[in-house]
């Protein structure tokens, strides 16, 4: 879908005409983001002309903003000189994501003409486990000793500004390269010019492992509010930094991720991340294929529920039990859902932990129970009044609803913290399975009541 549409017509126009000049001086007045769209809507052919036409710094600049598949597209197209080139101006975190994407032959050419330094640190970085902090970290961070004066940590970081993602924090490393502080550009500036960096550097740190999960590493930058935070290996030597931008990338996927899942599409983490119109219908049918054939066989956990009670079919309240069937099934799969989705968020955001589980469980019945005081007394009235049903019936139908509820929330509640237990992703468990289950126990409850208080007792 095209994000500009009055802005492409014009484009094509200069493109057609030729008017290059005119289409640099239009290009400069833009963001790279707004860049990297219009050459998206664009297309291979058009698009990729106004890409060339970019300053070499604003071309890496704007590769950082394409979708995976249109920067493959654009380094596949260039000589390997120029790639090699647009590689030596990405950001170090952003070139071994592209060198991720392609064809090791390709990488192989385009390497060839980089220095060595950069060769092996695009190599190291490409080699991290996705999903950790060294698939993720750049090594684009600035550094200072320790012995260094402020006058002298200033001037160091003057000359080395126009080549780090960030200066803001700068890195106090010892000779080895282990991490001893960190200083802020702000304390630097108001510090004596005289004092020493290992004077006024802060030592208690906020640190992640280079083998640390991406997610809990983005939610200490969210939860300490970091602009970066440094990486270490085993030796705790800085290896890179993780920056804020990257971890609000890191959590959008994520909770992107868990929504899917929840609403029961199988995660595809470059699916996850793509735009809705980049998909095929195909592509969206394989991903919730699965779920939706799990839960048509789950449905037929039904079909027994129906069989046991059959020998109810000879009473003269069973046509009205059927009627009301709907009626109490859907207070109960709405309540799991909403249950279950607040367990997996309390989950997501630490608030809840494997120690809380009886905690959980009290809390999540009590609110079922009056959830389903509320909705049962509702039900017992509109049955009686507005359905003209006697009061047994009534009953049954108010005490099911009740009683619903509080199972609802039990296994909506208890499910995902047994998953989490389990090491399995609790967002896995669906909303939509958590209501199926329900469904099916929901009647077991329904037709329980209807025996003991339609039949036993009348008796």
């Amino acid at each position: 879908m095209m994000r500009n549409p009055l802005l492409v017509p014009d484009l094509r126009e200069l493109i057609q005409a030729g008017e290059m000049t005119a289409l640099r001086e239009f290009m400069a007045e833009y963001h790279p983001a707004r860049i990297a769209e219009v050459v998206e809507d664009l297309g291979s052919g058009e698009g990729d002309a106004i890409f060339d036409l970019l300053e070499p710094r604003t071309r890496a600049e704007v590769m950082s903003y394409l979708e995976g598949e249109t920067q493959v597209r654009l380094v596949e197209a260039m000589p390997s000189a120029s790639a090699a080139d647009l590689m030596h101006l990405m950001s170090h975190d952003e070139r071994a994501d592209l060198v991720n994407r392609l064809d090791d032959e390709r990488v192989d050419e385009i390497l060839r003409r980089l220095a060595h330094a950069e060769r092996e640190d695009i190599r190291r970085l490409a080699s991290y486990e996705p999903g950790t902090a060294g698939s993720v970290m750049t090594t684009d961070y600035a550094t200072l000793r320790p012995d260094a004066t402020v006058r002298e940590a200033l001037d160091h970081l003057r000359q080395e500004a126009p080549d780090r993602e960030t200066i803001y924090y700068s890195y106090v490393v010892d000779k080895d390269r282990r991490l001893l502080g960190l200083i802020s550009l702000k304390n630097l500036l108001l510090a004596r010019p005289r004092a020493r960096i290992d004077e006024i550097m802060t030592r208690d740190l906020v640190l992640a492992r280079v083998d640390e999960d991406q997610e809990s590493v983005a939610a200490k930058i969210e939860q300490y509010d970091l602009i970066a935070i440094p990486v270490v290996d085993a030796a705790d030597m800085l290896v890179g930094i993780v920056t804020h931008d990257d971890a609000m990338d890191i959590l959008r996927r994520a909770q992107t991720t868990d929504m899917l899942q929840f609403g029961g599409v199988s995660a595809d983490r470059e699916a996850d991340d793509a735009p809705y119109w980049q998909g095929s219908p195909m592509g969206a049918v394989r991903r919730r294929i699965k779920w939706l054939l799990m839960l048509f066989l789950a449905e037929n956990f039904t079909y027994p529920v129906f069989q046991w009670f059959k020998w109810m079919e000879g009473d003269h309240y069973y046509p009205a039990l059927g009627f009301f069937t709907a009626l109490i099934l859907g207070p109960g799969g709405n309540a799991g859902s909403q249950s279950v989705g607040t367990i997996i968020r309390g989950l997501a955001l630490d608030e809840i932990h494997a120690r809380d589980l009886f905690r959980v469980l009290l809390r999540e019945v009590t609110t079922g129970l009056l959830l389903g005081l509320s909705l049962g007394s509702v039900a017992l009235f509109y049955t009686a009044f507005w359905r003209w049903m006697p009061w047994d019936i009534a009953s049954v139908v108010g005490l099911t609803i009740l009683g619903i509820c509080v199972w609802a929330n039990l296994i909506g509640s208890l499910v995902p913290l047994l998953a989490r237990r389990a090491g399995i992703d609790p967002a896995g468990i669906s909303a939509p399975f958590i209501s199926t289950l329900v469904d099916a126990t929901g009647l077991v409850v329904f037709y329980s009541l209807a025996y003991l208080i339609l039949i036993r007792l009348h008796l």
